[in-house]
């Protein structure tokens, strides 16, 4: 299923015209299908109908829907909020309901009585002044409506998208209209489901504004949501005549002396996840840690700095390595030094197997991220909101602001697969795809959960998922798994270790 943003939904509908429709066309079916839906939840000739309009389409849609409800016998009034300069696709729907019995307040002349008066009387109301073309702030007057909305006990419907959450990016105002139902157009926008705006947007009903599915989904600009049967389309598939030679062999190179937490947790991750061998190289105390903690796993001691990170004497024992192994992970808990800067770079460039980078390798590659231009095989990428900041030298505000735009133009200047880690995980791909989770929850906000995804994608890379399907699969097992351990232990309670006990089930569920 696509997600589209406002660019992307301009794309599907210039298409649609293109191909023997018209923009007043699909305006109204829009809003006769918002109609409908108004029309299933309430008898209106009991309920009288406020729809707050703007200038724009969204509020042509919303003229739309005041003439089905009038024609339907109910007591409709329309209120611009923005003006009455219409756009052209407006002023035709306003012309249409010529000889329909439908008042047009004049907001201008509205006193606070006639405020409180309007909306003590109204049992429903519809929201259609920005839809998907807000940005910024609410005008005054919206925040004075909506407001009064969200007082009253009417019905409050919006179309396409809740006036004030921006479209794209899920921020809200504070006054935003309070939605009880969204009648979405055609297909969902990033604040249906981004986790900052989709409970403001109450239930969710899709309506069919004649652009076919298909049309929809082949929509390059668009955000595939990471669903179930995608996610299990994506995990390596396991034969009866094998063994632990047919997946994989994954080289882990992480860990510090004073960090050491961060490999349990990546490379239990990564055994649960099918992988059929793991080596850990490391210091000598991360060793100790995993050779009594982690059984399954082979390892090599590799020698200290004086600050008990990975010595740049390693360099050419890990190069080797790097031969034997099929994937690697680099960067949990390795610390950002000198050595370890050298190191990282030194490997990105001459490993030849397709390598996972989080954290601390993240904050290696962040003082020149130019070297990921020398890799020889794919990589991907898992920063959180902070690591991503150090690697594109943006705010965390922009980024949260421009997640899609900024994953996609990383990925696709370094030629890497990005998983941007936040409470709705992007993915972009160097080929200018996107992908977007949403299951998951806040239990998962702790140190040490990176580790473990980190730990799964990397376990699905060495049993030979292209990056994108390891980064598709990994994201969503990661999430389910936080899922099932938030229902028994609750998401105050839950560990990152609690996410690695809960994988053989996320696993169960999904195949």
């Amino acid at each position: 299923m696509k997600i589209l943003t406002t660019a992307a939904m301009k794309i599907a509908e210039r298409a649609a015209v293109e191909q023997g429709g018209s923009y007043l066309e699909l305006m109204e079916r829009a809003g006769t299908g918002a109609a409908e839906g108004i029309l299933s939840l309430a008898d209106v000739s009991e309920r009288p109908v406020l729809i707050l309009c703007g200038k724009g389409n969204n509020g042509g849609d919303g003229l739309v829907v005041a003439r089905h409800l009038a024609q339907a016998g109910g007591k409709v009034s329309v209120l611009f909020l923005m003006g009455n300069e219409l756009s052209p696709l407006s002023r035709a729907n306003l012309q249409a309901l010529d000889g329909l019995k439908v008042d047009f307040p004049d907001v201008s002349n509205l006193d606070e009585e006639a405020w409180r008066e309007l909306f003590r009387k109204t049992g429903i109301v519809v929201d259609a002044v920005f839809g998907t073309g807000f940005s910024g702030e609410l005008p005054p007057l919206c925040q004075e409506a909506f407001d009064r909305a969200g007082r009253s006990s009417a019905i409050k419907v919006a179309l396409d998208v809740p006036s004030g959450i921006d479209c794209d990016t899920g921020l809200a105002d504070s006054h935003s209209f309070p939605a009880d139902v969204t009648y979405v157009f055609a297909a969902y926008k990033p604040a249906h489901v981004l986790k900052s705006s989709r409970s403001l947007c109450g239930r969710l009903e899709l309506v069919d504004i004649g652009i076919p599915a298909a049309q929809l989904d082949s929509i390059a600009e668009g955000i595939t949501m990471i669903r179930p049967e995608l996610a299990a389309h994506c995990i390596p598939p396991r034969r009866e005549d094998s063994n632990k030679g047919d997946y994989g062999k994954l080289l882990s190179v992480t860990g510090c002396r004073d960090m050491t937490g961060a490999v349990l947790l990546s490379t239990r991750a990564a055994l649960r996840c099918g992988v059929g061998l793991v080596k850990v190289s490391s210091v000598e105390e991360v060793i100790r840690l995993i050779a009594a903690a982690a059984p399954e796993c082979v390892h090599c001691t590799l020698p200290a700095a004086a600050g008990g990170e990975i010595s740049v004497e390693a360099a050419d024992t890990l190069r080797e390595q790097c031969r034997w192994a099929t994937a690697v992970l680099l960067g949990c808990g390795l610390s950002v030094t000198e050595d370890t800067k050298l190191l990282v770079e030194d490997l990105i460039a001459g490993c030849l197997r397709p390598m996972v980078i989080d954290a601390d390798g993240l904050n290696c590659v962040a003082s020149a991220p130019e070297m990921l231009l020398k890799a020889q095989v794919p990589i991907v990428l898992t920063p959180h909101m902070k690591e991503m900041s150090r690697l594109t030298g943006l705010s965390i505000e922009v980024i949260k602001a421009r997640r899609f735009d900024v994953a996609a133009q990383f990925a696709s200047r370094y030629q890497v697969t990005v998983v941007l880690k936040d409470s709705n995980t992007v993915i972009a791909t160097p080929k200018g795809e996107l992908y977007l989770s949403d299951n998951g929850n806040a239990g998962l906000a702790k140190g040490g959960s990176g580790d473990v995804l980190a730990g799964i994608i990397s376990s699905l890379l060495a049993q030979g998922a292209p990056t994108v399907s390891a980064a598709v699969a990994g994201v969503y097992l990661h999430a389910a798994a936080g899922d099932l351990a938030a229902r028994t232990l609750t998401q105050y309670a839950m560990l990152p270790s609690d996410l690695i006990d809960e994988l053989p089930y996320a696993f169960r569920d999904l195949l």
